[in-house]
C-alpha cells in the first residue's frame, strides 16, 4: 500500500513540473506576501481580490511565511483588500490582469485602527519575477489602437519579437491564412486557441477563413504568444474573447475601400480604359452587458466582408495562325520532329473552346495571348456570443460559440471558376470551482469544427473522359485547361477537447496539476483527375491527340480519408 501510494505522489510531482502537457488557460495569478512596515511577514491576513468589471470576488488568507496566491483569475480590472487585526485596511487598486500574467502585489500594512484604510492605485511591476518562459502579449489597447488593414486581427502577432512571417503564395488552394515561424520552428509548428478551443485547422498552419483572413477583432480582448506550454514545438498563442461588464459597452462600424483611389493594375494595358472596379465593405456591431448585474454578463459580435473585386489577366493562348488547317510549318512538330499539318477530329471541340489571341502576336509563333477581365465576389459572415455566470461565491461559468463562414470564386480561365467555401464553429463550455483559499479547480470543454471544400463547376460542354463527369482537364503547353484538377476537395477536421486544471497552493509553494485530453477527426475527400486528365506536353501531341500520359480514377470513386486519433497528456 505504502509503494503505491508513493508511486501516486511521484506521478502527481511529475505532472506538476511538466507544463508541456498542459494547455494554457486564458487566465492570469495574483500573487505576493504581506508584511509590516517592519519588514515582518503577517500571516493570517484576509485578503479579497475583485473584478471590478463584472464585480466577482475571490477570497485568500495569508500563509504562516506571509504569502498569497489567487490562481486562474479572469483576466480583466481589479482591485485586492487586505484586512488583519491590529493594521489599517490596505487597498490596491488600478491592477489590470492580462493572459498568462503572474502580477505580484505585495502590501506592507501599518499599525492602526482597522476603520483606517490605506489607498494606493498602481499597476503591477512591468518586470517578470516569477516566470522564466519567454513570450509577448498583444494588449486590449494594442488590439484597439493599431492600425490594421484588413482586419485581420492574427496579422499583430508579427509585431512580436522572434516573430518572421512567411508569405502565403498559394491563395488559390487550401493553404490559407497568415503563416509564421516563431523563433525559428516550422510553419506549422504555432497552435491558436481561442479561450481554450484549438483554431486550428486540417492543414494545422493557420486559424483563417478561406479568403486568407481571420475576422473578430471586435470580440478579442487580447493574446499572448509564448512557447510555454505543449502541443506544437513553436509558439502557443492563448487568444482571449471580450466578456460582458456591469455597463452596456459596444460598437458599430463600417470599413469601405473602392477602386476610386486604387493605383492602376499592370495588366490594364489600356492606360486610357476604366479602373478595375473594387468595392469592399467591412462592417459589423458588438454589444455587451449584464444580464443581471453581479451575476450574468453578455457579450455578441457580429461582422461581415462583402467584397467584389475586378481582376484583369493575361492568359496565353494558342495562336490564330496555329489553328488553321492545314498547319503552318513551324507551329506543330510530332516526338519525332516532323511538322504536323493536320488537327485531330478528337480535340478539334477542346481547340474550339480556347478563347482566341486579343492582344498582337508575333507571325510564327504558336503561343498568342488574351486578355480578360471578371469580378470576384467574396462573401463571409462571422458571428459570436459569449455569456457568463457567477453562480455563486466559488463557482463561476462561461459559454462561447464561434461562427465563420465565407465564400470565394476566383475565375481560372473564361468559363472555368473555383468555388472555395470555408466554415469554422467554435465551442466553449468553461466551469471554475473554489474549493478553499488554496485549491481551485478549472474545467473546460471545448470543440473546434473547421471545413474547406473547393469545387469547379463549368458549363462548357467538350469531350468527357468519364461519362457523366463532364470535360475533362487538358493540360497544354498554355497551361492547364479546364476544371481545376484537385477538385471535389474537402479538409474538414473535428477535435473536442477535455481538460481540467487543479491549482494547490500551500505556503510559498504553487502546485498546478492537470489533464488533457484531444480526440482529433480528420475527413478530407480528393477528387484529383476525378473528371479525367491528359497531358500533352507539345502542341504538336495535342494536335494529334496523342497525350504523353492519361488517367482517371476507376469506378468514379473518389479517395476518402477518414482517420481518428487521441492525445492525452
Amino acid at each position: 500500500m505504502e509503494r503505491i501510494r508513493a508511486w501516486f505522489v511521484v506521478a502527481l510531482l511529475v505532472l506538476a513540473a511538466t507544463p508541456a502537457l498542459l494547455a494554457q488557460l486564458p487566465t492570469a495569478t495574483i500573487l505576493g506576501v504581506v508584511k509590516d512596515t517592519s519588514g515582518a511577514v503577517v500571516p493570517g491576513a484576509a485578503l479579497t481580490a475583485r473584478n471590478t468589471e463584472t464585480g466577482q470576488t475571490r477570497s485568500a488568507v495569508s500563509a504562516a511565511d506571509g504569502s498569497y496566491r489567487f490562481a486562474a483569475l479572469p483576466v480583466g480590472a481589479y482591485e485586492i483588500r487586505v484586512e488583519h487585526a491590529g493594521f489599517q485596511e490596505a487597498v490596491r487598486s488600478g491592477l489590470t490582469l492580462t493572459v498568462g500574467q503572474e502580477a505580484v502585489v505585495n502590501f506592507s500594512l501599518a499599525v492602526g485602527a482597522v476603520t483606517s484604510t490605506v489607498e494606493v492605485t498602481a499597476e503591477a511591476p512591468l518586470v517578470n519575477t516569477t516566470s522564466g518562459s519567454l513570450g509577448s502579449l498583444v494588449s486590449e489597447q494594442s488590439v484597439a489602437d493599431l492600425p490594421l488593414n484588413g482586419r485581420n486581427y492574427i496579422d499583430l502577432t508579427f509585431l512580436q519579437p522572434g516573430i518572421s512571417k512567411n508569405q502565403n503564395m498559394t491563395s488559390g488552394g487550401t493553404f490559407v491564412g497568415s503563416w509564421f515561424s516563431s523563433n525559428g520552428a516550422p510553419l506549422r509548428s504555432n497552435t491558436y486557441m481561442l479561450d481554450g478551443a484549438v483554431m486550428g485547422n486540417f492543414l494545422g498552419g493557420s486559424a483563417s477563413s478561406i479568403a486568407n483572413t481571420t475576422l473578430g477583432i471586435e470580440g478579442i480582448r487580447e493574446w499572448r504568444v509564448s512557447a510555454e506550454y505543449g502541443l506544437t514545438m513553436g509558439s502557443q498563442m492563448a487568444i482571449v474573447t471580450k466578456s460582458g461588464t456591469n455597463s452596456f459597452h459596444g460598437s458599430v462600424f463600417e470599413y469601405l475601400r473602392n477602386s476610386a483611389m486604387d493605383a492602376r493594375n499592370f495588366a490594364n494595358q489600356t492606360q486610357t480604359g476604366p479602373q478595375s472596379p473594387l468595392r469592399r465593405n467591412n462592417f459589423g456591431v458588438s454589444v455587451g452587458g449584464p444580464v443581471k448585474k453581479e451575476r450574468v454578463f453578455f457579450f455578441a459580435t457580429y461582422e461581415g466582408l462583402r467584397e467584389r473585386r475586378g481582376i484583369s489577366q493575361i492568359a496565353p493562348v494558342i495562336s490564330d495562325e496555329c489553328r488553321q488547317e492545314p498547319v503552318p510549318t513551324g507551329c506543330a512538330f510530332d516526338s519525332a520532329g516532323n511538322p504536323v499539318t493536320t488537327i485531330s477530329a478528337l480535340v478539334k471541340p477542346v481547340l474550339a473552346l480556347i478563347p482566341t489571341t486579343n492582344l498582337p502576336t508575333a507571325p510564327g509563333n504558336p503561343l498568342g495571348q488574351f486578355a480578360y477581365s471578371f469580378t470576384q465576389p467574396t462573401t463571409e459572415d462571422y458571428g459570436q456570443g459569449r455569456i457568463d455566470v457567477t453562480i455563486s461565491a466559488s463557482d463561476t461559468l462561461f459559454g462561447r460559440y464561434t461562427h465563420d463562414e465565407r465564400q470565394v470564386k476566383p475565375l481560372l480561365f473564361p468559363g472555368f471558376v473555383t468555388d472555395r467555401f470555408s466554415k469554422n464553429q467554435y465551442i466553449t463550455v468553461s466551469e471554475s470551482h473554489v474549493f478553499s483559499a488554496s485549491l481551485v479547480n478549472t474545467f473546460r470543454f471545448s470543440f473546434s469544427d473547421t471545413k474547406i471544400q473547393l469545387t469547379s463547376p463549368t458549363d462548357l460542354v467538350g469531350p468527357e473522359f468519364i461519362e457523366g463527369k463532364g470535360l475533362g482537364v487538358w493540360r497544354l503547353p498554355i497551361g492547364e485547361f479546364g476544371p481545376r484538377f484537385s477538385t471535389p476537395l474537402n479538409q474538414n477536421q473535428r477535435l473536442f477537447t477535455w481538460s481540467d486544471d487543479l491549482f494547490y497552493t500551500r505556503g510559498s509553494h504553487s502546485l498546478k496539476f492537470g489533464a488533457l485530453i484531444n480526440h482529433f477527426q480528420p475527413f478530407s475527400t480528393l477528387g484529383a483527375a476525378s473528371v479525367g486528365l491528359a497531358i500533352f506536353p507539345s502542341l504538336g501531341s495535342f494536335y494529334l491527340a496523342t497525350p504523353a500520359a492519361a488517367g482517371f480514377h476507376s469506378g468514379r470513386r473518389i479517395p476518402l480519408q477518414h482517420t481518428r486519433f487521441l492525445r492525452a497528456g
